[in-house]
């Protein structure tokens, strides 16, 4: 069978490459610090080969449909698509931006907040709520149960 490059299989493609680099990052780390990454990366490194094996080799005939009928949809007006893609595109950005500069276990709970609050425009119970719950979260089995000792940031670095 020969492959067809599609751009399809890129997606897989660029997973595979991440998941085996993060396995590969995360050899000469401590076994409790590289335990999450290797947990994740392992299992998104067969998917990703499975996913971009399945693009290349597989035509859309010979497969049986997916597991959801997935469509775009036409209701939405391009721009407003658009925009709302760019949003979550930012915040995601904004996310790594946060995790760079305080830190992971910081990151999570700020980052909750505020797109609750500015995105979701949720009330202050909720917020806080879920707010005090990813921090007890992140901070009570990542820091005090599994003793994972996650970067402090670069301006609590200093």
């Amino acid at each position: 069978m020969k492959p067809v490059l599609k751009v399809r299989s890129l997606l897989g493609l660029s997973v595979t490459i991440a998941a085996a680099y993060a396995l590969y990052d995360s050899l000469h780390w401590p076994y409790k610090t590289a335990l999450f990454p290797r947990l994740i990366s392992a299992p998104l490194l067969v998917l990703g080969l499975l996913e971009t094996f399945l693009c290349l080799y597989v035509s859309e005939g010979q497969r049986e449909g997916g597991a959801v009928d997935f469509e775009f949809s036409s209701d939405v007006d391009p721009i407003i698509a658009r925009n709302r893609t760019l949003s979550l595109f930012l915040w995601i950005l904004g996310f790594f931006a946060l995790i760079l500069l305080i830190g992971f276990l910081w990151a999570v709970p700020i980052f909750v907040f505020l797109y609750l609050k500015l995105e979701g425009k949720e009330g202050w119970v909720l917020t806080i709520s879920l707010t005090a719950c990813s921090w007890l979260f992140m901070e009570g089995l990542f820091d005090r149960l599994l003793h994972i000792p996650f970067s402090r940031g670069w301006l609590l670095s200093f």
